[in-house]
């Protein structure tokens, strides 16, 4: 289209060169000053058409990119799994030894988070606030989800974010490690590093009153912890064999989407 465009143009042009040679009435000179003022204004209109032209080529080059990937997050190839679950769960000490059965390279959310702000957790929930972090929490993931054959640690309360939880529904394997609040509050009873397990100014909770909390945070998270694509109960066995049977529940997972994705 855009070789067509351009010999169009030319056309024009020789159009005016050839009525500025011509033997027509009138002043000659006044009808050469005619055609090279015509050239110009050619010109000068070709080189912002074509840069219009380019321009929207680019636009249309992005948006093709923009589509293969959007395509290829749809046709997922299963190379990224998700590990979410409450604090407590086992994902910070699960997941680097199931990266190491699957041959993957293990993130943690919270602590690549850390790293690139140079604060903690509980320091940008002090300062900025939740909302604040929960769109920090999304831009990371969002950089993460372009890599491959990688196991991510999310935070407690990251599928909390409708944005975040799409995004990780079509980028990868969601895996969810499942603890009841009574074991949950006697791992993270002696933690001082949850922001939301403090009660008001900080104030460092009983046992019973964590338990109470984590029940009740529990209740609103559940619903799309239990929309995980895999579930393993992490207080009833030894980690070495919750390492064992996620590997073996994964795999047979990835198989089985890939399967389907070939059917399809």
């Amino acid at each position: 289209m855009r070789n067509k465009l351009q010999g169009a143009v030319l056309f024009i042009k020789r159009v005016a060169a050839d009525a500025q040679n011509r033997k027509l009435p009138g002043n000659m000179a006044t009808k050469k000053g005619l055609s090279k003022g015509i050239l110009t204004f050619l010109n000068g209109r070709c080189r912002i058409f074509f840069i219009f032209v380019k321009l929207c080529t680019t636009c249309a080059e992005l948006q093709a990119k923009q589509r293969g990937f959007e395509q290829s997050v749809v046709n997922k190839e299963h190379t990224l799994i998700f590990l979410t679950g409450f604090s407590g769960s086992g994902k910070s000490t699960i997941g680097p030894l199931l990266a190491n059965s699957l041959g993957y390279e293990f993130v943690d959310l919270d602590q690549s988070i850390e790293q690139d702000t140079g604060k903690t957790i509980t320091r940008i929930f002090a300062e900025e606030g939740e909302e604040f972090f929960r769109a920090l929490e999304l831009q990371r993931l969002s950089a993460l989800v372009t890599q491959n054959n990688m196991i991510i640690s999310l935070g407690g309360g990251a599928l909390e974010n409708d944005l975040a939880y799409a995004l990780i529904q079509k980028s990868g394997t969601l895996v969810y490690l499942k603890s009841p609040s009574k074991t949950l509050a006697r791992r993270l009873c002696n933690k001082t590093d949850r922001p939301l397990l403090r009660g008001e100014k900080g104030r460092k909770l009983s046992r019973e009153e964590i338990e109470e909390k984590i029940s009740t945070i529990l209740a609103k998270r559940e619903p799309r912890y239990e929309s995980a694509d895999i579930t393993v109960e992490t207080d009833i066995k030894r980690i070495g064999s919750t390492v064992e049977e996620l590997t073996r529940k994964i795999e047979r997972f990835v198989r089985s989407a890939s399967a389907t994705a070939d059917d399809q």
